[in-house]
């Protein structure tokens, strides 16, 4: 969509897409701050002004992606090289600290910590505890026909 020719359409749709409240958008355009609300919703019901206003947040969300996606592969980028020129120079704790965090960002690797459970069964979670009693149950009491002790063995 072209630029709106109304300039003052054009710099509310702008300022209303980085965020700014419509009505104060409206007023700082040199708009009268009686009726403001009024006036903003009749503008913003405007299909040129809304469509405007979408294309920018779009635009802005994907110039945002991009950047995101650009500068992650730059830094990935940037680590392989250090992890080459640190291994050529015999650097190898920080070549593997490059190929670490590589392989983080690459989901290679997990956090073992998280993984872990709290002993006190006071701390468990409803669900930590349901599953050790499920395992008890089935270590202590073997499933299938028959296999309940009876008490005269």
């Amino acid at each position: 969509m072209p630029v709106l020719r109304n300039p003052r359409h054009e710099k509310f749709s702008q300022l209303v897409a980085s965020g700014i409240k419509p009505t104060e958008a409206y007023v700082s355009l040199g708009y009268s701050k009686a009726g403001a609300p009024q006036s903003t919703n009749n503008l913003l019901k405007r299909t040129d002004v809304r469509e405007r206003v979408n294309e920018i947040q779009s635009l802005a969300a994907q110039s945002s992606a991009e950047a995101v996606a650009f500068d992650q592969k730059r830094v990935l980028d940037r680590l392989d090289v250090l992890s080459r020129k640190a291994e050529e120079l015999g650097q190898i704790s920080a070549a593997a600290r490059c190929e670490e965090l590589i392989g983080k960002h690459r989901g290679m690797f997990i956090d073992r910590s998280a993984l872990l459970w709290e002993t006190d069964p006071d701390k468990m979670t409803p669900d930590q505890l349901d599953v050790i009693a499920d395992h008890l149950l089935n270590t202590v009491v073997p499933s299938g026909p028959n296999t309940m002790p009876t008490g005269t063995e």
